[in-house]
């Protein structure tokens, strides 16, 4: 997958980093669509969505209403699973093939798939009328600017911790002793134990010290560049991003273990992980088919502090998507697609439709007075941590779509992986990484 991402990139780069004339790949993208279009004038009312599991449960029962209020418009689906949805949009860039018409887009891609979309905010759209209604932090994550969204925010998705009330029960850990990071590192001593008795560790604080430096970097005001938007990549948050992950590391608090692998599955579903640090659309997984066994045995808490000087819990995003117009969708089509996003994206009858459904905590505010809200969750032993879900996410800092991102995080996350496996000190790691950065941009 991550090689398809940077295909992408490098094909966008080429063609739109500075985004001052039209890239050929669309140029071409246009005749083909015209074609088409001039093909299915018969169809013309016929709107493509493309989705992945578990929006389609909730579209394609919204899309039944939207039929009947604009009868004059049909909609076809197509879903395809998490993986393959993004590698077919990312191939038919690369391959100059037509795109659906509407497209949803989860967190991880909006950056480097932001060129492909139109902006929201121009005529005929106006979606700056809507803007008001959403949590500020995802309205902007979809924005160039403050004069542009490429895509309408779906869910919010904070992170949060997922941590084992049994395994600390069991060591005598309270959730509340743990208020800021160093708390978390003294708890991990405890945390990370043999319980077999076979003189080897086989339960660890966290799967990865990764999520230390992830909660870090993310949940600081840093962005990858400077002021003046230059890469700035040896910054100092980034340096202190990586040396706490590397004490995390030295002291064999993690099962270097990494998101989505056999591992991992495993280790959240037998409590081999005290502590993990995902986003709030996690307990789904678990609940469905990561450890549906596990039932009361897991809880939500906030992020800890970084230090008792900054006194506040860490917040940032994990996740989530948007849902967006193709700049390349025929012109007679993107109003009727525009038609589609308000009924399924700016509607909070649909956003909590779209909750019980797929699990996907809404975007607009308001959505939240719904009783549902109010209510525990069996699996989590009766909690209720949808209030401070809403909560955190208030106050989740903002930043801008950039395609530049990408690479960004592609070279920080390489300087730390040299780190934690002792390649580079980090000042070296974090000086190559800003080098590299530099003249991958400088290549296009």
């Amino acid at each position: 997958m991550k090689v398809f991402i940077i295909l992408i990139l490098q094909v966008i780069l080429l063609y739109s980093c500075v985004e001052q004339t039209k890239p050929s790949y669309f140029k071409k993208a246009d005749e083909k669509n015209n074609t088409l279009s001039q093909k299915e004038e018969k169809n013309d009312n016929k709107i493509r969505i493309s989705v992945f599991p578990n929006f389609d449960l909730a579209y394609k029962e919204l899309v039944v209403e939207f039929e009947k209020e604009n009868p004059d418009l049909k909609v076809e689906f197509s879903v395809l699973g998490f993986g393959e949805h993004h590698n077919m949009i990312i191939n038919n860039i690369i391959k100059e093939k037509p795109l659906p018409d509407v497209i949803l887009t989860e967190a991880a891609y909006i950056d480097s798939l932001s060129p492909i979309f139109e902006n929201l905010y121009d005529e005929p759209y106006n979606a700056k009328e809507f803007k008001s209604l959403f949590f500020p932090y995802k309205w902007k994550m979809a924005s160039k600017n403050e004069n542009s969204i490429i895509s309408i925010p779906i869910d919010i998705s904070p992170a949060c911790v997922w941590y084992r009330i049994d395994i600390f029960e069991e060591r005598n850990v309270k959730i509340d002793t743990i208020q800021y990071l160093e708390d978390l590192y003294i708890a991990g001593k405890n945390l990370t134990f043999d319980k077999n008795g076979d003189g080897k560790i086989d339960h660890w604080l966290l799967p990865n010290a990764e999520l230390i430096f992830e909660m870090i970097l993310h949940s600081s005001d840093y962005r990858y560049f400077d002021k003046d938007g230059n890469p700035d990549l040896n910054n100092p948050t980034t340096a202190l991003a990586i040396q706490w992950a590397k004490e995390f590391r030295k002291a064999g608090y993690d099962a270097k273990v990494n998101e989505w692998t056999m591992e991992w599955y495993k280790g959240l579903n037998d409590g081999l992980f005290a502590y993990t640090i995902s986003g709030a659309w996690l307990g789904w997984h678990l609940q469905n088919w990561i450890a549906p066994d596990a039932k009361g045995k897991f809880r939500i808490a906030k992020l800890p502090a970084l230090s008792k000087k900054s006194n506040k819990p860490m917040n940032f995003n994990k996740g989530g998507s948007f849902i967006g117009i193709h700049k390349n969708a025929p012109s007679e089509k993107k109003l009727a697609a525009w038609k589609l996003i308000k009924w399924l994206a700016t509607r909070k009858e649909s956003q909590i439709i779209t909750y019980k459904k797929a699990d996907a905590l809404p975007a607009i505010i308001s959505a939240w007075e719904d009783k549902i809200f109010d209510e525990g969750i069996s699996y989590l032993g009766g909690q209720n941590p949808r209030p401070l879900w809403k909560e955190m996410s208030m106050d989740i800092k903002e930043s801008y779509v950039d395609m530049r991102s990408f690479y960004a995080k592609k070279f920080l996350y390489q300087a730390l992986i040299e780190v934690l496996y002792d390649k580079k000190d980090v000042n070296k790691a974090l000086d190559d990484a800003q080098k590299n950065f530099v003249n991958k941009l400088n290549q296009f």
